[in-house]
């Protein structure tokens, strides 16, 4: 595109045209197609001609936007958090076993009830494009401390009943219908057999001079026995009657006090 001045230029033979004084006291702006735009100012008798960017040769301006042109920023591939997350977490108890010698072996008891205990436990997380992949705690704050479970182990080793023990008296017989009266029969009446097989041998007029213990469950002395009885030194009855109320009382059952007698030589 040609731009054309010939209304600005001086006139021939060097004189200004009053024409063209009167455009110079104005700002004149011409506008190009295509987007070119020209300003021109008068500054004293001459114009003063601005033109923008694009008024430049091509190439020029193609090198101009190159240069201003920025490269696109793209969004990060990936979206990560990292955030703090507090949990309750349950904390098991354990279990502690203590030895019973006061109850036979093979019997286990459970003295005090196990308790689970709570903490509440703070993590660092990392979240990648909404998703945890990694967790590492941070700080653990006991809330209720577990309470162990206890049980009682039983120690006692089972006293060991004698085979082949042999006492079909009258004694004997009378014995085992009293216990069984108690609901001592099977392995309870073979204690009882042999504790009193070993006091006595089921002997009612048995008696020991140098303690003074008598009859057939070697009471000492003998004359406890009048509890029962006043024929407590000569009647079977009476004494197995004393007999087996002593066991109840003091051991509970006749393997215990059996069990006892093995383990210490009386009972």
């Amino acid at each position: 595109m040609t731009l054309s001045f010939r209304n600005l230029m001086p006139a021939p033979g060097g004189r200004r045209s009053k024409r063209y004084k009167a455009v110079s006291r104005r700002r004149v702006a011409l506008t190009a197609s295509a987007g070119l735009a020209v300003t021109a100012f008068a500054v004293g008798s001459f114009a003063s001609v601005g033109v923008n960017a694009w008024a430049t040769p091509d190439s020029t301006r193609d090198s101009a936007v190159a240069d201003t042109t920025l490269a696109p920023v793209e969004a990060a591939a990936n979206d990560i958090q990292v955030v703090t997350k507090t949990e309750e977490k349950t904390l098991e108890h354990g279990s502690v076993e203590e030895k019973d010698y006061d109850t036979e072996e093979g019997t286990d008891t459970v003295v005090t009830e196990g308790e689970n205990g709570t903490a509440l436990v703070s993590y660092e997380v990392v979240i990648k494009d909404g998703v945890e992949v990694e967790r590492t705690e941070s700080l653990t704050v006991v809330v209720d401390e577990p309470v162990d479970e206890v049980v009682a182990i039983g120690a006692k080793e089972k006293p060991t009943i004698p085979t082949g023990v042999s006492n079909a008296g009258a004694n004997r017989a009378i014995g085992q219908e009293m216990a069984a009266a108690r609901g001592w029969s099977g392995d309870e009446w073979s204690c009882l057999n042999a504790l009193w097989t070993k006091e006595s041998n089921w002997n009612s007029n048995a008696h020991n001079s140098s303690s003074g213990a008598h009859g057939i469950p070697q009471s000492l002395p003998g004359s406890k026995m009048a509890s029962h009885g006043a024929d407590w030194a000569t009647n079977p009855a009476t004494q197995i009657s004393w007999g087996l109320s002593y066991i109840s009382g003091r051991y509970g059952t006749p393997c215990a006090a059996w069990g006892h007698s093995q383990s210490v030589g009386w009972y």
